[in-house]
């Protein structure tokens, strides 16, 4: 065997052995720090019942529900037409001077999702790939809302369903 492939076998198996080595640091760090959808399962499984501390704002208001004793923040002025109706789904939560819009459904996050999905490219958004089957952004030409993301978490008995936008004044509001 010659020098040349002997070194080039050697510098193959250094490669080899150092990613397996990264990537068995990534799992150790990942497995030390749980992610959020980690932790909402666990308070869930807990009996924990996170909704009053996810309530935004201050004052009174109302979201959607009139006998929604959570909901603080009206909903943002043209969000159903130009977004997504939010009639019908329950828990639904505004945030974030109405950048930020959640609610619960009845399905899987991926079944969720595709729901959502549904609803903005009826009005005009389109889907950025982003490699999820329970969240994604996206992007819409014209209107006073030109992004979105949304994220679906199982929670519980439920999907948590949290839509983000960007509008013209940088916050929820055209």
């Amino acid at each position: 065997m010659s020098a040349l492939l002997r070194r080039r076998r050697r510098a193959a198996a250094v490669l080899a052995a150092l990613l397996a080595l990264a990537l068995a640091a990534d799992a150790v760090l990942k497995a030390e720090r749980p992610g959020v959808a980690h932790e909402a399962a666990a308070l869930a499984a807990d009996g924990w019942d996170a909704r009053g501390l996810l309530a935004f704002g201050e004052g009174e208001g109302t979201a959607g529900d009139a006998n929604d004793a959570y909901a603080v923040e009206p909903l943002p002025e043209g969000f159903a037409e130009e977004v997504m109706p939010l009639d019908g789904y329950a828990d639904v939560r505004v945030g974030a001077e109405g950048a930020v819009v959640g609610f619960t459904v009845n399905a899987e996050p991926a079944r969720a999702f595709e729901e959502v999905r549904s609803a903005l490219r009826e009005r005009g958004w389109t889907s950025v790939p982003s490699g999820s089957d329970a969240g994604g952004s996206f992007v819409k030409r014209a209107g006073p809302r030109t992004w979105a993301y949304v994220a679906c978490v199982r929670t519980g008995e439920t999907t948590s369903v949290v839509v983000q936008c960007a509008a013209i004044d940088g916050k929820g509001r055209a």
